[in-house]
């Protein structure tokens, strides 16, 4: 990622100081649900699956405690798959030391890192590494990370920059404190979750100094280490017991993993002694995914700078990127809960900019994208709203994966794994791709219509779902047909915007067999089908390029806005009919529909739901999620939303909300767009009138080139419901 996409400005008070990492940690603890908020369902564990640790915006690593436990690594609860509250697989808090890298919100994904586990401890040998300890006392805040580990009183401190995570441990008095570092540290300490290295070296080069590789999930890691503090003692070690020396093999400085030690977990690794009692012990790890020389030059890059510096630096680009939006009238609990939200958003995808692991060129990648049939809807379109420069760089690595594996990913994960969790969604880069070139996001645009074409219809792409579509205008999970439709479409815009005629005029005729998903006596999508954590319900009413047709499907809008009601909880349900409610954010297959009452000018509607989603389901501490935040798809849901706006991924709209805020200020490349909400209040959640740039607006939605800089939304807010936006209603997009 370019260095100007985080240019800090230190000169006004720190937003850091709003965001609160621990938020969505454990299992939600919500307000009590009213009204209409107390029908919805969690089809979901309520737990919001994020972690604490340290790490930067968009960062390639992080580092936090590890207690083993589902999802991250981090805290007490053991895997849950349903809707009820997880178990817990711990009594209390606890950890085991401080890993690397860590997934963001997701649920059961089958890769869960915690690479290089490191423990501080002190005693003979390595007695202390596998112990668990309480964790105690935490703190963090942006790229920050601390906490105390109860029985041996020793307090930790984390920080990283871009390649390189930073310990300093503080001893308790009189104590000469060692550190371990584990090669075989992964995954998770549940049955079918833990993972295993296949090949592994590590060297001693001088004192306080080594390196190595470990080889896990097929990736390697090429990582530097050095201790920042004077070392007495320095060795090997393997199952809780010093070695010696490393393999016996002529070379006493090296330890090498032995093919047996891959049937099962087998912890080895090094070990340090600090030189002096009651000094804090500073350690540093470098990592790269393409070569040991890589690791070094992350070492010596930030080597002038101590931990404070360190943790400065990465406070600063936490601000830059917090100060993309500023909210004006918020209360503290508002501002903590949103900038938690925009801090949540902007963590995930990882950034390996010239670490890709399968080529030697330098140039854009990415990793975890473990959630991208969510991200698609709302992160991504506010990372490319925001960071166009990362828009482009984005772009360029979905190219290179497509080239490369003959396919647009799914999802992407550091694993060498085929299964790109195809069941939960397709076609999904089509759409993605088409929003980008639709903000203006620069790119290859001529090549990655040629690929999207290929993996679809042409080459590679004849064998799989598209062809499948394309032959029989129909695909189960019926909730793909829909993916299918509006990815053919996405194809036929590109190739129209670039001059293709050809691929514009096989892909057209494609994206309206969206219809056939649906049970024209229901107006909902058809029963016979399985549908990806939900029910045909949950599907029925996301956002299509033609929903003028969508809601004629459903008998005009009235009866599509009955269709709502009955889904959002306002109206009873009917003798006989089955009871299906909106997953209330605790899943994000749905996370669209409120704003689909817009499409039928019940405005109000929406305002109603998308007041209710924030107020009964978004709040502070370890419990302030609805579910599992799948890598900021849930939290960027709660940004967009909150400034009162929300993205139609690939259709040129914004729609338009009920924002939270007297004024919100988006900085956009060029100048600043501002929304100003006139006679804000809790109760006063209705539009009134609307005036784009001083220009009365009777539509509840922006067209795209309306969202840019030096323009202003402005807002009458009441406690009335009223009729704007009935009349002028987003278009469809067909032709």
């Amino acid at each position: 990622m370019d260095s100007a996409l985080f240019t800090p400005d230190t000169s006004a008070t720190p937003l850091s100081s709003c965001v609160d990492p621990f938020l969505g940690n454990d299992t939600t603890d919500l307000p009590n649900p009213s009204g209409i908020a107390r029908r919805w369902w969690c089809a979901k564990p309520p737990v919001g699956n994020t972690h604490p640790g340290a790490t930067l915006p968009f960062g390639m690593l992080s580092v936090c405690s590890y207690s083993g436990a589902y999802v991250t690594g981090y805290g007490q609860n053991d895997v849950s798959l349903s809707g009820d509250d997880p178990i817990k697989l711990f009594d209390r808090h606890e950890t085991l030391g401080l890993a690397h890298f860590q997934q963001s919100g997701t649920g059961r994904i089958r890769c869960y890192y915690n690479y290089l586990l490191t423990t501080p401890y002190y005693g003979e040998g390595v007695e202390g590494v596998g112990t668990r300890y309480g964790l105690v006392d935490e703190q963090a805040s942006p790229g920050y990370y601390a906490g105390r580990f109860e029985e041996s009183d020793i307090r930790f401190e984390t920080t990283c920059s871009k390649r390189s995570a930073v310990h300093r441990y503080h001893f308790p008095k009189g104590q000469r404190g060692k550190v371990a570092i584990n090669f075989a540290s992964g995954g998770l300490l549940i049955e079918g979750m833990t993972t295993y290295p296949s090949h592994a070296s590590i060297t001693f080069l001088d004192d306080g100094k080594a390196e190595g590789q470990v080889t896990i999930e097929g990736i390697t890691y090429y990582v530097k280490i050095e201790t920042f503090s004077p070392v007495a003692e320095q060795g090997f070690w393997k199952k809780q017991k010093t070695l010696a020396e490393g393999n016996e093999d002529g070379d006493p400085k090296t330890y090498r993993l032995k093919p047996k030690a891959t049937r099962k977990r087998q912890p080895f690794g090094i070990w340090f002694e600090a030189a002096e009692a009651d000094q804090p012990f500073e350690l540093r790890i470098s990592f790269s995914l393409r070569s040991q020389s890589r690791a070094r030059q992350a070492m010596e890059r930030r080597r002038p700078l101590d931990f404070a510096q360190m943790h400065a630096s990465a406070a600063e680009h936490w601000e830059s990127v917090l100060g993309r939006i500023e909210i004006e009238g918020a209360t503290e609990e508002e501002q903590e809960i949103f900038y938690s939200a925009l801090y949540h958003s902007t963590i995930k995808p990882a950034d390996f900019t010239d670490e890709n692991p399968y080529r030697p060129q330098d140039g854009p990648f990415f990793f975890d994208l473990s959630t991208l049939w969510d991200l698609y809807k709302t992160q991504l379109p506010l990372v490319m709203t925001l960071w166009p420069e990362m828009g482009r760089d984005f772009t360029a690595f979905l190219l290179e994966v497509a080239k490369r594996e003959g396919a647009f990913p799914i999802s992407y994960l550091m694993d060498i794994a085929p299964e790109r969790f195809a069941k939960q969604a397709t076609g999904l880069c089509h759409m993605i791709l088409n929003d980008a070139h639709m903000r203006g996001i620069e790119g290859d645009w001529e090549e990655i219509l040629r690929m999207l074409w290929k993996t679809s219809l042409s080459g590679k792409g004849r064998g799989g779902k598209f062809s499948e579509y394309a032959k029989n205008h129909v695909v189960h999970p019926l909730s793909h047909t829909l993916d299918l439709a509006f990815a053919n479409w996405c194809i036929a815009q590109l190739a129209k915007k670039l001059g293709d005629q050809v691929i514009y005029e096989k892909s057209i005729p494609l994206a309206k067999h969206w219809e056939n998903a649906f049970d024209k006596d229901t107006g909902l999508l058809r029963t016979d089908s399985d549908y990806y954590e939900g029910e045909n319900w949950n599907y029925s009413f996301r956002f299509l390029h033609d929903m003028t047709s969508r809601i004629k499907l459903a008998g005009g809008p009235q009866a599509f806005v009955q269709l709502l009601d009955y889904f959002f909880g306002f109206d009873d349900p009917q003798d006989g009919r089955e009871l299906f409610r909106f997953e209330g954010l605790n899943n994000e297959p749905d996370m669209e529909s409120p704003y689909a009452y817009i499409y039928a000018g019940r405005h109000d509607r929406t305002a109603e739901v998308v007041r209710n989603v924030m107020r009964y389901q978004f709040t502070t501490g370890k419990g302030g999620l609805p579910g599992n935040d799948d890598s900021g798809g849930l939290s960027s849901w709660y940004v967009w939303s909150a400034i009162g706006l929300f993205p139609v991924t690939a259709m040129p709209v914004m729609l338009i909300g009920s924002p939270l805020y007297e004024k919100s200020t988006i900085r956009l490349f060029g100048g600043d767009f501002t929304i100003t909400a006139q006679n804000q209040g809790p109760e006063n959640i209705y539009v009134q009138r609307a005036w784009l740039n001083g220009r009365p607006l009777e539509r509840a939605y922006l067209k795209l080139d309306e969202f840019k800089p030096e323009a202003e939304l402005t807002l009458e807010m009441g406690s009335t419901p009223t009729r704007w936006g009935s009349e002028d209603l987003p278009p469809s997009f067909i032709f």
